[in-house]
C-alpha cells in the first residue's frame, strides 16, 4: 500500500532546453510548445511495486485508492496476473514526470496525501495478516504516513516484517526527523528501500557523518537496526548494519527512468522471498530495472526474463 498516481511522462531530450522553451514561451505571452513526446501510464509507488511483484509470479495485495474516472487505468495492467487490487474511494494522484539524463516529477498528491489506517476494513487486516512481507510505500506523499505505520505495527505485531519505502523526504525534512525518531524507539520497519538521495537525507537527518553509499548504507542501518537496501546506478547494496554486499549495475541508456526504482524494489523483495543470497539478489533486482529502462513499453518484466538477462 498505498498510492496510486496518474503518471504523465514528459520526455525530453535536453530538459534544460524545454525549461528554456518553456521560459521564453511564458515571457512573450504564453502559447504551445509543440513536438514534445509524452505517455500516459499508470504510476505511484504502491501500485509500481504491486504490479512489478505480480509480474515476477508473487501472489500480492494492492490496497490503494482512486475514481471511477481513473478505475480502468489503474486494473488493466493487473489482468491475468496473480493480484488482488483492493481500493478505498480517494482521487488518485497526479503527476508530471520530465524524463531526460534525470526525472523531474510535479506531484499533486491526491487521496495519497490522506491515506489514514482509518481506510482498512476487517478484511484488509485480515490479509495483512497473512501476507509475508507488508510494504508501506511513498511515506513522503502522506500526511498520515507515521500514523500508518504506527497503526501497522501496533495491529500486525512486532513479528511481522514491514518494509518502507519513503520516497523523496527532502521536502518533509523535519517531519521525516520525528519519524526516524519514533521509528527507532518502535521499529515501526524491518527494511528499508532507498535511492542514494533518499539514503543521503536519511543518514544526515540522523546526525551521521558519512560519505559513499556503501558506508551509508551500513550506517543507517546500523544505526536503525533495519535492514536497508540502496540501490545507484551504478550500483546497488545492502546491510543489516554488519556486513555490506553489493552488486554492480550494468549501464544501458534508458528509455524511461520513472517507475524503475519500484520495479527494483519488487525484485529485491522477490529474490528475498526466493531465499536467494544477498548478493545473487541485489543482482536479480538490478537486472529487472535494466530490463524495465530499456523496454519499449513501461512494463516490469517476468521471473524469466531477468533470469534469461541476468
Amino acid at each position: 500500500m498505498h498510492d496510486f498516481f496518474v503518471d504523465r511522462l514528459v520526455h525530453a531530450v535536453d530538459m534544460r532546453k524545454l525549461l528554456v522553451a518553456v521560459s521564453e514561451k511564458a515571457e512573450s505571452g504564453g502559447g504551445g510548445i509543440h513536438g514534445v513526446r509524452q505517455t500516459q501510464i499508470k504510476g505511484g509507488n504502491a501500485a509500481n511495486l504491486a504490479h512489478a511483484l505480480a509480474t515476477l509470479g508473487r501472489r500480492t495485495l494492492l490496497i490503494t485508492h482512486t475514481d471511477e474516472q481513473h478505475r480502468s487505468l489503474l486494473l488493466h495492467p493487473f489482468q491475468g496476473l496473480p493480484a488482488e487490487v483492493r481500493t478505498k474511494p480517494l482521487p488518485p494522484g497526479l503527476t508530471v514526470a520530465v524524463e531526460g539524463k534525470v526525472n523531474v516529477m510535479l506531484g499533486h498528491a491526491g487521496g495519497a496525501g490522506e491515506f489514514s489506517p482509518t481506510l482498512l476494513d476487517e478484511d484488509d487486516w485480515a490479509a495483512l495478516r497473512g501476507s509475508r512481507v507488508v510494504c508501506s510505500v511513498n511515506w513522503a506523499a502522506n500526511a498520515h504516513g507515521t500514523e500508518l505505520l504506527a497503526a501497522l505495527r501496533e495491529g500486525l505485531g512486532p513479528g511481522k516484517t514491514i518494509m518502507l519505502d519513503p520516497a523523496d523526504v527532502r521536502d518533509r525534512a523535519d517531519h521525516f526527523r520525528e519519524f526516524l525518531r519514533l521509528t527507532k524507539r518502535r521499529r515501526l520497519a524491518d527494511w528499508y528501500s532507498l535511492n542514494e538521495y533518499e539514503a543521503g537525507a536519511t543518514a544526515s537527518l540522523l546526525g551521521l557523518d558519512v560519505r559513499g553509499p556503501a558506508k551509508t548504507c551500513r550506517a543507517v542501518a546500523n544505526e536503525l537496526g533495519v535492514q536497508v537496501d540502496l540501490h545507484t546506478e551504478r550500483c546497488s547494496f545492502s546491510s543489516d548494519g554488519g556486513e555490506v554486499h553489493e552488486a554492480k549495475v550494468r549501464w544501458v541508456k534508458p528509455k524511461r527512468l520513472t517507475g524503475a526504482g519500484d520495479v527494483w524494489a519488487g525484485a529485491a523483495i522477490h529474490g528475498r522471498l526466493a531465499g536467494m543470497s544477498e548478493e545473487e539478489r541485489l543482482g536479480f533486482a538490478n537486472t529487472a530495472a535494466r530490463l524495465y529502462l530499456v523496454a519499449e513499453e513501461p512494463e516490469p518484466p517476468a521471473e524469466s526474463e531477468v533470469l534469461a538477462a541476468g
